[in-house]
C-alpha cells in the first residue's frame, strides 16, 4: 500500500513540473533541508524513546573510561533525565563540537569502521538528542581549575561559560521532544517509560561488571551494582534471587579466536518469553538470532516445549569479523563468520548444561497452621498461641463394619496433593464448581433412603454407612477392632449412577480422563480442560468476579518489562478478582485473589497476566477474556489429581448436558466419543 501512495505521489509530482514547463513556469522540485530539518529527521532514528537517550549517554560515559555511572529520572525520562559519570571529561572547545552532526572522537579514518571497539562511534546521538530537548552540560577534565557549563534549546547554544564541577561529565535532558508533538502521544506511561530506561540501565551493568551504576527514579533509588569485576554481582541484581538461584555458570570456552561465557537457568526453570534472554557481542547489549538460535538448540530435548530459558550470554570476537554499523541504534550486528559464532555459544550452553545439576531441588516446608497461614516468622512468634487438642481416645469414631467400596476393584493408592478436598457441585449460584467436603450419609436404622437433592445425585453404596459418633472407651475399641471378624465380600460392585442424558461413569484413567457409557458407545471426558472451560464460562459471565483475601499480604516480584505491563493494566488486573498495588522496583503486594487461586499460584499467574498485557494488542474485552483464561486454568483440577467418584459423576453430568463444555479456552476438545461399531472394528466383530 505503501509503495502504491509513493508512486502516485511521484507521478503527480512529474505531471504538476510537465504542467508548469508548458506554462512558461520553472519552480526547482528538489530542495536542500535545513540543518534543523535534517537533525529532527536524524532524531527520529536514534531518539525513539527517553531509554533511548539514556542508551546513548551512557555508552558515552562507558567509553569515557567512567567507574561509576549514576542515572536519574523523573516522569519516565520525559520531563528530566541526568547521566552523571567520573571519566575522562571534554575540553571546553570540545563540548561545542560534540553537539555538531557526525562529530566524534572515536573515528579518525576509513579502516577504523572495519574494527570498531567502542560503543558509540556515529557522531550522531548529542545532536539528535540536542535537537528535541532541551540540555545543560557540565564537564571538566582531570587537573584543570574549572570546567564548563553550556545550556541547548532545540540544538541551539544560548549559554556558553565556565563553571565548578566535579571531575566527569554530568548532562541533563529536559522537556524531551517538547519541539515535536506528534512523538509525544507515541509515548508511554510515566512507569513504562521508567521500566524501559531501567533495562538499559541493567543491561549496560551487566555488560560492565566493573562499573558501578545507580538509577534513581523520582528521588528513590531503584536499581544499583556495586561494580566490584564480578559478573555474578549485576546477575544477581538484574535476575532476582529466586532465577539465581536456578541458574547454571557457563564457564569460559575458547574456539579459535572466539570465546564465549556467562549464566543461564536450569532447563525446569523456563519462562512463557524471551524477556530475560540478554545478549553481549564485545560488551555490547545486542539483538541477535543466531546466539538466540544457539542457546535454545543447547535446550533441545530438556525443555518443554514453548517455554524458554534465561540467560545472560557474553561473546568475545575480533573486532573486524562482527559489524556493528548496521542500525542507528546500534543494537544489531552482523557476524562475517555465522558457524563458527552458532558453535561458539552452543557448545559453551551446553557444557554448561551437561554439567551442571538440573535436577529440581524440592524442600519440605512445615505446613502452617490455618490460623497463621501466610505470616512471617516475627508473627509467628507473636501470634496468639492455639488451643490444646483435645484427648486421643475422642480422635476414634466407632463403627459397626467398614464401609464397602466404591468399586469391587481395589484403586492403586495415589498420593493426594497437600490439602485436598473432593470436589463437588454443592450449589448451581456457586461459581464454578465449590471446593468443598461433602458429609458422609448417615442412616440410622429403619429411616428410609435420602431423596435426590440438587443437580447431582446421591450415591449409595449398598447400605453402608457410618454410624453417628459415640463416646466410648478407646483401649477397649482397638481390642474389639482386632479380635472382629472381616466383613463378607459384596457379590458384585455396585450399580453406577444414570445421568440425565443416559450416561454411566465407568471410571477414570490415568487420573486425567473420564470413562463414562452413553448410548451406543464410549465418553471420554478430560476433566482438567471440562473443569477449566466451566470455570471460564462462569466466570465471564459474572457481574463480579468473587474473590478471598488473603490474611497477610502477598509479593510478586517481576521483571521490569512485565511489572510495567501489569502496573499499565492494574485496572483490568483488578476485574479478574485482584487486589493489588504497586510495591517498590517491579514487585507488588497482593491482598485479595481469585476464589479458586492457590497461593502458591499467585505470582506465576500475575507474570503470564502481564505477559499477555505486554504482548497482547487486542481489543480491551478480547484482553479481559484472555485474563480470566489464565485464571480458569490455574484454578481448575489437574491432570493427575486424585478424585472421587462422586466428582466424576458431577462433572460428567454438567459436560454432557451443557453444549457450550466442548473445547476448553485453548482450544483443545473436552469430550471424545468412542462409538460401539468402532469398538467392533478393532476387535475384527464387523467387516470392514
Amino acid at each position: 500500500m505503501a509503495q502504491i501512495f509513493l508512486a502516485a505521489h511521484v507521478r503527480a509530482r512529474c505531471l504538476l513540473n510537465q504542467t508548469l514547463r508548458k506554462g512558461g513556469f520553472f519552480m526547482a522540485v528538489i530542495q536542500e533541508l535545513s540543518p534543523h530539518m535534517a537533525n529532527l529527521i536524524a532524531a527520529g532514528e536514534v531518539v525513539e524513546r527517553p531509554s533511548s537517550v539514556a542508551k546513548e549517554l551512557i555508552e558515552n560515559a562507558i567509553d569515557a573510561g567512567a567507574s561509576r555511572i549514576t542515572v536519574e529520572i523523573e516522569n519516565g525520562g520525559i520531563s528530566y533525565l541526568r547521566i552523571a559519570d567520573n571519566g575522562c571529561g571534554m575540553a571546553p572547545e570540545d563540548a561545542v563540537t560534540a553537539f555538531k552532526r557526525h562529530a566524534t572522537s572515536k573515528l579518525r579514518t576509513e579502516s577504523d569502521l572495519s574494527a570498531i571497539g567502542t560503543l558509540g562511534f556515529r557522531g550522531e546521538a548529542l545532536a539528535a538528542i540536542a535537537a528535541v530537548s532541551q540540555i545543560d552540560l557540565f564537564t571538566k577534565q582531570e587537573g584543570t581549575l574549572a570546567g564548563v557549563h553550556l545550556h541547548l534549546d532545540a540544538g541551539h547554544v544560548t549559554e556558553h561559560e565556565e563553571a565548578g564541577c566535579p571531575d566527569g561529565t554530568t548532562i541533563i535532558i529536559r522537556n524531551l521532544f517538547f519541539n515535536t508533538p506528534a512523538r509525544m502521544k507515541f509515548l508511554k506511561k510515566d512507569f513504562t517509560e521508567a521500566g524501559y530506561i531501567l533495562s538499559v540501565v541493567q543491561n549496560a551493568a551487566l555488560s560492565h561488571p566493573e562499573i558501578a551504576f545507580m538509577l534513581i527514579r523520582d528521588g528513590k533509588q531503584t536499581f544499583s551494582a556495586s561494580g566490584d569485576g564480578q559478573l555474578k554481582t549485576p546477575v544477581f541484581s538484574v535476575f532476582g534471587r529466586e532465577i539465581v538461584g536456578n541458574m547454571l555458570e557457563v564457564p569460559l570456552f575458547e574456539r579459535e579466536q572466539l570465546s564465549a561465557w556467562g549464566y543461564l537457568t536450569k532447563p525446569h526453570c523456563a519462562r512463557p518469553n524471551r524477556t530475560m534472554q540478554h545478549f553481549f557481542v564485545n560488551g555490547r547489549y545486542v539483538k541477535s538470532r543466531l546466539m538466540q538460535a544457539a542457546l535454545e538448540e543447547a535446550y533441545k530435548n530438556a525443555i518443554i516445549t514453548g517455554k524458554y530459558p534465561s540467560c545472560a550470554i557474553f561473546l568475545r570476537i575480533p573486532f573486524s569479523l562482527v559489524d556493528v554499523n548496521v542500525h542507528p541504534a546500534k543494537t544489531e550486528v552482523k557476524f562475517a563468520m555465522e558457524k563458527p559464532v552458532f558453535e561458539t555459544v552452543y557448545i559453551a550452553c551446553k557444557n554448561a548444561l551437561e554439567a551442571g545439576d538440573n535436577i529440581p531441588l524440592l524442600q519440605a516446608k512445615p505446613q502452617p497452621s490455618p490460623r497463621e497461614d501466610n505470616l512471617t516468622n516475627r508473627q509467628q512468634e507473636l501470634a496468639v498461641p492455639r488451643a490444646e487438642p483435645p484427648p486421643i481416645e475422642q480422635l476414634f469414631v466407632p463403627k459397626q463394619e467398614p464401609p464397602a467400596p466404591h468399586f469391587a476393584a481395589e484403586q492403586p493408592a495415589v498420593p493426594q496433593r497437600p490439602g485436598y478436598q473432593p470436589l463437588i457441585d454443592c450449589d448451581d449460584d456457586d461459581l464454578g464448581l465449590e471446593l468443598c467436603a461433602p458429609p458422609l450419609p448417615v442412616r440410622p436404622q429403619g429411616v428410609p433412603a435420602p431423596e435426590r437433592k440438587g443437580n447431582f445425585p446421591v450415591v449409595e453404596v449398598q447400605d453402608t454407612y457410618y454410624e453417628q459418633p459415640a463416646q466410648f472407651d478407646a483401649p477397649a475399641a482397638l481390642a474389639a477392632a482386632e479380635t472382629e471378624d472381616p466383613p463378607p465380600e459384596a457379590d458384585g460392585p455396585p450399580e453406577p449412577s444414570i445421568f440425565h442424558g443416559g450416561a454411566r461413569v465407568l471410571g477414570e484413567c490415568f487420573h486425567t480422563y473420564i470413562v463414562a457409557e452413553e448410548g451406543d458407545g464410549l465418553v471420554l471426558i478430560d476433566k482438567h480442560a471440562a473443569h477449566e472451560r466451566m470455570i471460564f464460562n462462569r466466570l465471564r459471565a459474572s457481574a463480579e468476579i468473587p474473590s478471598q483475601t488473603l490474611v497477610a499480604p502477598a509479593v510478586a516480584e517481576l521483571p521490569a518489562p512485565l511489572a510495567a505491563a501489569l502496573t499499565e493494566g492494574l485496572m483490568q488486573v483488578r476485574a479478574i478478582g485482584f487486589d493489588l498495588e504497586p510495591f517498590g522496583a517491579g514487585s507488588f503486594a497482593v491482598r485479595a485473589v481469585p476464589a479458586y487461586l492457590e497461593a502458591g499460584d499467585i505470582t506465576p499467574v500475575l507474570t503470564e497476566i502481564a505477559d499477555k498485557l505486554a504482548s497482547n494488542r487486542a481489543p480491551e474485552p478480547d484482553q479481559l477474556d484472555d485474563l480470566i483464561h489464565t485464571v480458569s486454568c490455574k484454578a481448575a483440577i489437574k491432570a493427575g489429581w486424585v478424585t472421587g467418584h462422586e466428582e466424576l459423576q458431577s462433572l460428567c453430568e454438567r459436560v454432557l448436558s451443557d453444549p457450550e463444555i466442548r473445547a476448553c479456552p485453548h482450544g483443545r476438545p473436552t469430550v471424545v466419543r468412542l462409538t460401539k461399531y468402532e469398538i467392533d472394528k478393532l476387535f475384527k466383530r464387523v467387516n470392514q
